[in-house]
């Protein structure tokens, strides 16, 4: 049976095995978001728009180098960085300083597109297309077996940005770094990319040239010969993500593969049969992956077929394959994806990925907590340490399992901590959702009951907490409490403050609500430096529970189960939280796509 990774798997993996941290924080959701807008704006100005791309800016310039460069920096920013950075001001309103580092970088770029530009036109090459050349957000794929792996690889990805310059012909990857990474994993990345352009049909002769801004402009060349010698690391590390090599003296049985795969392919011939009788044309893309909860199955859609035209036969789906929830339809790493739930649903337990927890620091705690295991069994962490995830919105209806979900969150949470590292602030409306905290050294207060203290006055000592840490992290510049702490060798505490049933604490009194967002807002913006964070659960997210405080101040969010579409947009700003299973089934979202998990099931809580 095929094993399907994504090249991201691979990317952060190479990362690891060759010791290349990026220091500004890899796979970080800013430096995701920030890589994303840099790809988009390169390709528009390179691209056939002629609203968007250098023509725009050129064609009416001075035929003088400096003055190329001035009016070209001057469309991206007017034209391409600024619209988009107001588009995402929620998530980057508070990372100033990276968002410089990325504007010096696009100033980088379109130095070096300019100065391009003109040697071509001294060539006599002024007219020549560009967008012609350009692989953007192209999607790739690599199958790969060797004789000595159980099973064989798919690798698929998407090129953010992959260029063959005019004039010369050469291929090169254009990237923005957001921090350091080593050579081995410069050549790793590169191997990766090289192999999955032949394996996709493109002609790549010679060397292969990664141009990356960090911000400054930095050329990096891979011979044939540098490249040929990555293969053999490089399949030896993504047999071993995939799990296709078999440790010597394990004992191993197809059984599960066989029952998996039989089941599977089953329900992947009737989810094809059934699209057919109402004429929408479908084809299996790969393998289905088997998941703790659904199976997926990648398809590809026929001539002429739209995925509208899939996700209007939702309800036929469900109906005709006897599915209890209707099937979740949408996109992943550029092709489409069907997830229908499994007949013999499996449960994830705590015990099952609490191997999987990261190790506290011994001064410092840990700033990391479950989310839950995605399809491949991985755990998911969400590091409340970081701008886009330092406050978290959970929503989901009765028998979604909200409740276990962040009894879980919780559990790892302490789990990696001691009561030193970690307090918590709980607001329980209902009476009923925190109990068996009820007397644990974690907490920093007694549990809040609203109708015994009003949780405005709570949420304003927290705003008061901030502001103390304020003024020590000022007393010698540190920029958070970890910083502090580890110049210090003072403990500050995290403190999480973990609200559920929120549109019941503000239901009432519009005096009351108005106290409780007002300190929400506060917190929202300021508080993560200061190691405070808002965990703030809810059933139904209305627009009046939703919009305003919450909605610009917490962008990681939590999705399970809803009962309306409507919900699922307002909370995630997509569809598809409807169609869950319930009992932590999830959709994570932070910065991109939604990402779906399972919940681990807790049982009995235990400090």
């Amino acid at each position: 049976m095929t094993v399907h990774l994504q090249v991201r798997d691979v990317r952060s993996a190479i990362y690891s095995a060759t010791g290349g941290v990026r220091s500004a924080g890899t796979g970080a959701p800013s430096a995701a978001l920030l890589g994303q807008v840099f790809h988009e704006v390169f390709g528009n100005l390179v691209g056939g728009d002629a609203r968007l791309n250098f023509h725009a800016a050129l064609d009416e310039a001075e035929p003088d180098l400096d003055e190329w460069k001035r009016v070209l920096v001057r469309h991206a920013y007017l034209n391409l960085v600024g619209p988009r950075l107001q588009q995402h001001h929620a998530l980057l309103h508070h990372l100033t300083d990276q968002v410089l580092t990325f504007w010096d970088s696009i100033h980088e770029l379109c130095d070096w597109l300019a100065e391009l530009l003109w040697n071509l036109r001294l060539k006599g090459d002024e007219d020549l297309e560009l967008a012609g050349s350009i692989l953007l957000e192209e999607r790739l794929v690599w199958e790969l077996r060797e004789s000595d792996w159980t099973d064989s690889v798919r690798m698929t990805g998407t090129a953010d940005a992959i260029w063959r310059i005019p004039g010369n012909g050469q291929w090169c990857i254009i990237e923005l770094k957001t921090g350091r990474t080593s050579p081995e994993a410069d050549l790793a990345q590169a191997c990766l990319y090289h192999q999955m352009l032949t394996a996709s049909g493109e002609q790549i002769s010679g060397s292969l040239a990664v141009i990356s801004f960090e911000p400054q402009k930095h050329e990096q060349f891979y011979s044939t010969a540098n490249l040929s010698n990555a293969q053999t690391s490089l399949k030896q590390l993504i047999a071993r993500i995939a799990g296709v090599i078999v440790d010597a003296g394990t004992k191993v049985t197809s059984k599960e593969k066989t029952e998996k795969k039989s089941e599977s392919h089953e329900i992947g011939s009737q989810l094809i049969d059934t699209l057919r009788e109402y004429g929408v044309e479908i084809s299996l893309d790969g393998a289905a992956i088997v998941g703790p909860a659904f199976i997926r199955f990648p398809i590809s859609l026929g001539t002429r077929v739209k995925l509208r035209s899939v996700e209007q036969l939702s309800k036929e789906i469900q109906v005709r394959l006897k599915l209890d929830s209707p099937p979740r339809i949408g996109t992943e790493a550029g092709r489409v994806i069907i997830d229908l739930q499994r007949r013999d649903r499996q449960t994830v337990l705590f015990s099952e990925i609490r191997s999987q927890l990261p190790k506290a620091d011994a001064l410092t705690g840990c700033s990391q907590a479950p989310l839950g295991a995605d399809i491949n069994g991985r755990l998911k962490l969400i590091d409340f340490a970081r701008p886009e995830d330092a406050h978290l919105l959970v929503a989901g209806t009765t028998g979604s399992g909200k409740s276990e979900w962040l009894k879980s969150l919780i559990a790892g949470l302490i789990a990696a901590n001691t009561p030193e590292s970690l307090q918590l602030v709980l607001i329980d409306p209902k009476r009923n959702a925190f109990k068996f905290l009820g007397d644990s050294p974690f907490l920093f207060c007694p549990i809040v009951y609203p109708d015994e203290r009003p949780a405005a006055s709570v949420l304003e000592n927290l705003a008061e907490e901030m502001d103390r840490r304020y003024e020590l992290l000022g007393e010698k510049g540190d920029d958070s409490i970890d910083s502090y702490s580890r110049r210090t060798g003072k403990k500050l505490p995290r403190i999480f403050c973990i609200c559920d049933e929120y549109a019941d604490l503000i239901s009432g009194d519009k005096k009351i609500r108005k106290a409780i967002e007002q300190q929400i807002v506060r917190l929202g913006q300021k508080a993560r430096a200061a190691g405070i964070h808002l965990i703030i659960a809810t059933q139904y997210p209305s627009r009046e529970s939703i919009k305003g405080a919450l909605d610009s101040n917490i962008p990681a969010r939590v999705a399970l189960r809803m009962q309306k579409s409507i919900e699922s947009k307002m909370l995630l700003n997509h569809n598809g939280a409807e169609t869950l299973l319930g009992r932590g089934d999830l959709l994570f979202k932070d910065v991109g796509e939604p990402v779906r998990l399972q919940g681990a099931w807790l049982g009995e809580f235990q400090v």
